[in-house]
Protein backbone atom coordinates (compact mmCIF):
# COMPACT_ATOMS: atom_id res chain seq x y z
CA UNK A 1 0.00 0.00 0.00
CA UNK A 2 2.82 2.43 0.90
CA UNK A 3 4.61 1.62 -2.36
CA UNK A 4 1.44 2.34 -4.37
CA UNK A 5 0.97 5.64 -2.56
CA UNK A 6 4.56 6.64 -3.23
CA UNK A 7 4.19 5.77 -6.90
CA UNK A 8 1.02 7.85 -7.13
CA UNK A 9 2.78 10.85 -5.58
CA UNK A 10 5.66 10.52 -8.03
CA UNK A 11 3.26 10.41 -10.95
CA UNK A 12 1.39 13.46 -9.70
CA UNK A 13 4.61 15.41 -9.20
CA UNK A 14 5.56 14.67 -12.78
CA UNK A 15 2.20 15.81 -14.11
CA UNK A 16 1.65 18.94 -11.99
CA UNK A 17 3.77 22.03 -12.85
CA UNK A 18 6.30 23.04 -10.21
CA UNK A 19 4.75 26.48 -9.78
CA UNK A 20 1.49 24.87 -8.63
CA UNK A 21 3.32 23.02 -5.87
CA UNK A 22 5.07 26.27 -4.92
CA UNK A 23 1.75 28.10 -4.74
CA UNK A 24 0.58 25.67 -2.03
CA UNK A 25 3.60 26.41 0.16
CA UNK A 26 3.13 29.17 2.76
CA UNK A 27 4.71 32.40 1.62
CA UNK A 28 7.32 33.79 4.03
CA UNK A 29 6.77 36.92 6.06
CA UNK A 30 9.37 39.47 5.02
CA UNK A 31 10.54 41.55 7.97
CA UNK A 32 12.90 44.53 8.00
CA UNK A 33 14.50 45.29 11.36
CA UNK A 34 15.78 48.86 11.80
CA UNK A 35 17.80 49.37 14.94
CA UNK A 36 21.15 49.45 16.69
CA UNK A 37 23.43 47.33 18.88
CA UNK A 38 20.46 45.88 20.75
CA UNK A 39 19.67 43.79 17.67
CA UNK A 40 22.71 42.03 16.11
CA UNK A 41 22.16 38.72 17.90
CA UNK A 42 18.58 38.54 16.64
CA UNK A 43 19.84 38.90 13.08
CA UNK A 44 23.16 37.05 13.37
CA UNK A 45 21.77 33.94 15.04
CA UNK A 46 18.60 33.96 12.91
CA UNK A 47 16.47 33.77 16.04
CA UNK A 48 13.26 34.81 14.28
CA UNK A 49 13.83 32.53 11.31
CA UNK A 50 14.49 29.57 13.61
CA UNK A 51 11.38 30.23 15.69
CA UNK A 52 9.30 30.29 12.52
CA UNK A 53 10.92 27.17 11.10
CA UNK A 54 10.00 25.23 14.24
CA UNK A 55 6.35 26.37 14.23
CA UNK A 56 4.46 23.70 12.29
CA UNK A 57 1.38 25.88 11.90
CA UNK A 58 3.13 29.12 11.05
CA UNK A 59 4.80 30.79 8.09
CA UNK A 60 8.51 31.07 7.35
CA UNK A 61 10.14 34.40 8.13
CA UNK A 62 12.83 36.20 6.15
CA UNK A 63 14.64 38.99 8.00
CA UNK A 64 16.50 41.95 6.55
CA UNK A 65 18.41 44.32 8.79
CA UNK A 66 19.51 47.93 8.86
CA UNK A 67 21.32 47.62 12.18
CA UNK A 68 24.00 50.16 13.12
CA UNK A 69 25.68 50.53 16.50
CA UNK A 70 24.62 53.63 18.41
CA UNK A 71 21.93 54.51 15.87
CA UNK A 72 18.67 56.20 16.78
CA UNK A 73 15.59 56.54 14.63
CA UNK A 74 16.66 60.13 14.12
CA UNK A 75 20.10 59.18 12.80
CA UNK A 76 18.59 56.47 10.62
CA UNK A 77 16.18 59.02 9.15
CA UNK A 78 18.82 61.70 8.66
CA UNK A 79 21.01 59.25 6.73
CA UNK A 80 18.65 60.03 3.87
CA UNK A 81 18.10 57.60 1.03
CA UNK A 82 21.66 56.55 0.35
CA UNK A 83 22.17 52.86 -0.51
CA UNK A 84 21.63 50.50 2.46
CA UNK A 85 20.08 53.29 4.54
CA UNK A 86 16.87 52.52 6.42
CA UNK A 87 14.77 54.66 4.12
CA UNK A 88 16.27 53.12 0.99
CA UNK A 89 15.69 49.61 2.33
CA UNK A 90 12.06 50.36 3.24
CA UNK A 91 11.22 51.62 -0.24
CA UNK A 92 13.56 49.40 -2.22
CA UNK A 93 11.93 46.08 -1.44
CA UNK A 94 8.51 44.67 -0.58
CA UNK A 95 8.17 44.02 3.17
CA UNK A 96 5.31 42.71 5.27
CA UNK A 97 6.57 44.35 8.46
CA UNK A 98 9.12 47.02 9.35
CA UNK A 99 10.27 46.87 12.98
CA UNK A 100 11.52 50.17 14.42
CA UNK A 101 13.91 50.15 17.40
CA UNK A 102 15.29 53.36 18.91
CA UNK A 103 18.25 53.88 21.22
CA UNK A 104 17.73 52.90 24.86
CA UNK A 105 17.92 56.41 26.35
CA UNK A 106 15.76 58.22 23.79
CA UNK A 107 13.38 60.86 25.10
CA UNK A 108 9.94 61.69 23.73
CA UNK A 109 10.98 64.85 21.74
CA UNK A 110 13.54 62.79 19.80
CA UNK A 111 11.47 59.63 19.51
CA UNK A 112 8.01 60.80 18.52
CA UNK A 113 8.64 62.81 15.33
CA UNK A 114 10.87 60.13 13.78
CA UNK A 115 8.52 57.30 14.70
CA UNK A 116 5.82 59.28 12.89
CA UNK A 117 8.03 59.95 9.84
CA UNK A 118 9.03 56.31 9.50
CA UNK A 119 5.46 55.12 10.01
CA UNK A 120 4.21 57.40 7.22
CA UNK A 121 6.89 56.10 4.86
CA UNK A 122 6.18 52.49 5.80
CA UNK A 123 2.46 52.96 5.19
CA UNK A 124 3.18 54.29 1.70
CA UNK A 125 4.86 50.99 0.82
CA UNK A 126 2.01 48.83 2.07
CA UNK A 127 4.03 47.33 4.93
CA UNK A 128 3.02 47.37 8.60
CA UNK A 129 4.92 49.23 11.30
CA UNK A 130 5.97 47.51 14.53
CA UNK A 131 7.50 49.50 17.40
CA UNK A 132 10.16 47.61 19.36
CA UNK A 133 10.86 48.99 22.83
CA UNK A 134 13.96 47.28 24.19
CA UNK A 135 15.21 47.17 27.73
CA UNK A 136 17.34 50.03 28.99
CA UNK A 137 20.80 49.52 30.50
CA UNK A 138 20.86 47.68 33.81
CA UNK A 139 22.12 50.69 35.78
CA UNK A 140 18.94 52.50 34.70
CA UNK A 141 16.62 49.85 36.17
CA UNK A 142 13.70 50.27 36.62
CA UNK A 143 13.29 53.93 35.56
CA UNK A 144 14.70 53.49 32.07
CA UNK A 145 12.55 50.43 31.49
CA UNK A 146 9.44 52.33 32.54
CA UNK A 147 10.39 55.17 30.16
CA UNK A 148 10.77 52.78 27.24
CA UNK A 149 7.42 51.20 28.03
CA UNK A 150 5.57 54.51 28.22
CA UNK A 151 7.16 55.94 25.07
CA UNK A 152 6.32 52.94 22.94
CA UNK A 153 2.85 52.19 24.25
CA UNK A 154 1.82 55.83 23.91
CA UNK A 155 3.14 55.97 20.34
CA UNK A 156 1.58 52.60 19.53
CA UNK A 157 -1.80 54.00 20.57
CA UNK A 158 -1.28 57.17 18.54
CA UNK A 159 -0.25 55.38 15.36
CA UNK A 160 -2.48 52.35 15.82
CA UNK A 161 0.44 49.93 15.50
CA UNK A 162 1.59 46.91 17.53
CA UNK A 163 4.36 47.18 20.12
CA UNK A 164 7.01 44.71 21.22
CA UNK A 165 7.21 45.78 24.86
CA UNK A 166 10.48 44.09 25.74
CA UNK A 167 11.24 46.50 28.58
CA UNK A 168 8.21 45.24 30.47
CA UNK A 169 8.98 41.66 29.45
CA UNK A 170 12.33 42.06 31.22
CA UNK A 171 10.59 43.45 34.31
CA UNK A 172 8.11 40.55 34.22
CA UNK A 173 10.98 38.06 34.01
CA UNK A 174 12.89 39.71 36.87
CA UNK A 175 9.99 39.54 39.30
CA UNK A 176 9.35 41.70 42.35
CA UNK A 177 12.66 41.34 44.20
CA UNK A 178 15.18 40.02 41.69
CA UNK A 179 18.64 38.94 42.72
CA UNK A 180 21.70 40.42 41.04
CA UNK A 181 22.17 37.10 39.26
CA UNK A 182 18.63 37.25 37.93
CA UNK A 183 19.05 40.83 36.74
CA UNK A 184 22.33 40.12 35.00
CA UNK A 185 21.10 36.92 33.37
CA UNK A 186 19.48 38.77 30.44
CA UNK A 187 22.47 41.05 29.80
CA UNK A 188 25.88 40.76 28.23
CA UNK A 189 28.90 41.33 30.46
CA UNK A 190 28.70 45.08 29.88
CA UNK A 191 25.26 45.12 31.58
CA UNK A 192 24.03 47.34 28.74
CA UNK A 193 23.37 45.06 25.77
CA UNK A 194 21.25 41.92 25.79
CA UNK A 195 23.00 38.63 26.22
CA UNK A 196 21.76 35.55 24.40
CA UNK A 197 18.92 35.02 26.87
CA UNK A 198 17.77 38.62 26.55
CA UNK A 199 18.06 38.57 22.76
CA UNK A 200 16.07 35.36 22.62
CA UNK A 201 13.27 36.88 24.69
CA UNK A 202 13.36 39.90 22.34
CA UNK A 203 12.92 37.51 19.41
CA UNK A 204 10.06 35.68 21.12
CA UNK A 205 8.31 39.00 21.68
CA UNK A 206 8.78 40.06 18.08
CA UNK A 207 7.56 36.67 16.86
CA UNK A 208 4.43 37.00 18.99
CA UNK A 209 3.64 40.38 17.43
CA UNK A 210 4.38 39.37 13.84
CA UNK A 211 2.35 36.17 13.92
CA UNK A 212 -0.08 36.42 16.83
CA UNK A 213 1.17 32.95 17.74
CA UNK A 214 2.73 31.77 20.98
CA UNK A 215 6.47 31.03 20.94
CA UNK A 216 6.07 28.53 23.78
CA UNK A 217 7.54 25.19 22.74
CA UNK A 218 9.36 26.53 19.69
CA UNK A 219 13.07 26.28 18.93
CA UNK A 220 15.71 27.90 21.11
CA UNK A 221 19.49 28.11 20.78
CA UNK A 222 21.16 25.04 22.23
CA UNK A 223 23.19 27.26 24.58
CA UNK A 224 20.02 28.15 26.49
CA UNK A 225 18.90 25.47 28.99
CA UNK A 226 15.48 24.06 28.11
CA UNK A 227 13.83 25.23 31.33
CA UNK A 228 15.18 28.77 30.86
CA UNK A 229 14.06 28.86 27.22
CA UNK A 230 10.55 27.84 28.28
CA UNK A 231 10.42 30.61 30.89
CA UNK A 232 11.63 33.18 28.37
CA UNK A 233 9.03 32.04 25.85
CA UNK A 234 6.23 32.13 28.42
CA UNK A 235 7.30 35.56 29.66
CA UNK A 236 7.41 37.03 26.16
CA UNK A 237 3.98 35.62 25.32
CA UNK A 238 2.41 36.82 28.58
CA UNK A 239 3.79 40.31 28.00
CA UNK A 240 2.57 40.30 24.41
CA UNK A 241 -0.96 39.56 25.60
CA UNK A 242 -0.75 42.28 28.26
CA UNK A 243 0.53 44.81 25.74
CA UNK A 244 -2.20 44.00 23.23
CA UNK A 245 -4.73 44.70 25.98
CA UNK A 246 -2.96 47.94 26.95
CA UNK A 247 -3.09 49.21 23.36
CA UNK A 248 -6.83 48.79 23.02
CA UNK A 249 -8.78 52.10 22.93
Amino acid sequence: MNECRMLLLLLLSALVPLDVWAADAPQPLKVLLIGNSQCPTIVGKKLLENLAASDAGGRPIVVGGCVKGGASLRSHWEAGEEPKSARAMITGEKWDFVVLQDIYNVQAPAFQPYARKFHELIQQTGARTVLFGTASILSDYPQGFERQHTLHVDMGKELGVPVVDASYAYIRYFGKEPSTERLESLFAKDRAHPGLWGSYMYACGIYSVLTGRSPVGLAAPTEIPADVAKTLQETAWAQHQATVAALKP
